[in-house]
């Protein structure tokens, strides 16, 4: 094997090298944006049910209250 073939396949190694790393970082940049969306929705929902909570101890208070009030 020559120098010249040495430094060719070197060469070609870094290169493919440079594609894993250079896939890797896209893909990791995917997912962070998959992270990002997900927690997004999660926020969406623990709002939306932190208004269910406080909505429906908001009923059962004023049909407590109703109750007391008619039962006397």
């Amino acid at each position: 094997m020559t120098s010249q073939q040495h430094h060719d396949e070197l060469f070609l190694a870094i290169g493919r090298l440079e594609g894993k790393v250079d896939s890797l970082l896209s893909m990791q940049g995917h997912q962070q944006e998959q992270i990002k969306d997900h927690d997004n929705r999660l926020r969406e929902l623990e709002h939306a049910r932190s208004f269910i909570i406080g909505g429906a101890g908001a009923v059962s208070a004023a049909v407590s209250l109703l109750i007391h009030l008619f039962s006397k």
